[in-house]
């Protein structure tokens, strides 16, 4: 399976001018920086392999992108995550659903490595939570090439990269491979936890992306009203549906820093708006917004 380029769009927010790299167009399946990461994996044949078995939340882009790559490749899928909510039980929806009806073979544990490390055998693949590992760098390569072609074909000049961060391997990766600078937010734990995880990606790695702060702490996966509003923003002004974990933390670092930096921004979309149902729900639920 490959991926044609995706679409590299000129939008307006906030009458500042942006450029979105829409990999959250690529492939229905395989949509975002999963597409990326997990290149290698479609792409190459692993003859001996039966399963794959990895962990993270039970609304994970990874999740359901491996629950399609084993799906595909006829594989068995072990997928360990802490806890699943009594409503998500009775009422699947999202990444989680999807995955689901992929074949995912769900497992709750608190020692999610550990409870996953018990399910690996000489033919099973183990893929890191959120696809941290040096084989995100092929798919990794190929976006920065196809970055690079696109501010060449629109004259951009100045430019710079931004995208907000899980484990903070697409950035890591993509600044490896480009010449300008790449700039992320942490979305999970803080600074320090980003810079653990590229170190463990890449010990030797010197040139490493700006991790920019938000004034304010927000919690992964936790509901914010002043998010779903610029979430909401940038759908209605830009006509463009980002993710609702991820995106609404990167929208509002770059905004409260953009006045400060010098060139002309570029934001990578991800993907991953498949998980949006179950956050939409969960404002609904707790939060009476719609």
């Amino acid at each position: 399976m490959f991926f044609p380029p995706s679409p590299f769009e000129k939008r307006t927010f906030n009458k500042q001018i942006f450029y979105i790299k829409r990999d959250d167009l690529l492939d229905k399946d395989f949509s975002g920086n999963k597409a990326r990461k997990f290149y290698y994996f479609l792409t190459h044949d692993f003859p001996h392999i039966k399963r794959v078995v990895s962990s993270g939340s039970n609304q994970s882009n990874a999740m359901y992108s491996l629950s399609v790559l084993a799906r595909l490749k006829g594989w068995e899928f072990i997928y360990v995550c802490d806890h699943l909510s009594h409503f998500l039980k009775e009422n699947p929806m999202g990444n989680y659903k999807a995955a689901l009806a992929n074949g995912m073979n769900i497992i709750e544990s608190h020692l999610r490595e550990e409870e996953a490390e018990k399910w690996l055998d000489a033919k099973s693949l183990h893929v890191k939570e959120g696809g941290r590992q040096r084989e995100a760098e092929e798919g990794m390569k190929i976006l920065a090439n196809e970055l690079l072609s696109d501010i060449q074909t629109h004259s951009i000049q100045n430019p710079y990269l931004f995208f907000p961060s899980g484990t903070g391997t697409t950035a890591l990766f993509l600044q490896k491979h480009l010449p300008f600078p790449v700039f992320t937010c942490n979305t999970v734990g803080n600074s320090v936890y980003l810079e653990e995880q590229w170190k463990m990606v890449e010990p030797d790695l010197t040139r490493l992306p700006t991790i920019l702060e938000t004034k304010r702490k927000y919690h992964y996966g936790k509901l914010y009203p002043e998010l779903f509003e610029l979430w909401k923003s940038l759908k209605n002004e830009m006509g463009v549906e980002f993710d609702l974990v991820y995106d609404p933390v990167g929208w509002k670092t770059l905004l409260e820093h953009i006045s400060s930096l010098d060139g002309t921004p570029i934001y990578l979309h991800q993907g991953g708006i498949l998980g949006n149902s179950s956050m939409i729900a969960r404002y609904a639920r707790k939060a009476n917004m719609l």
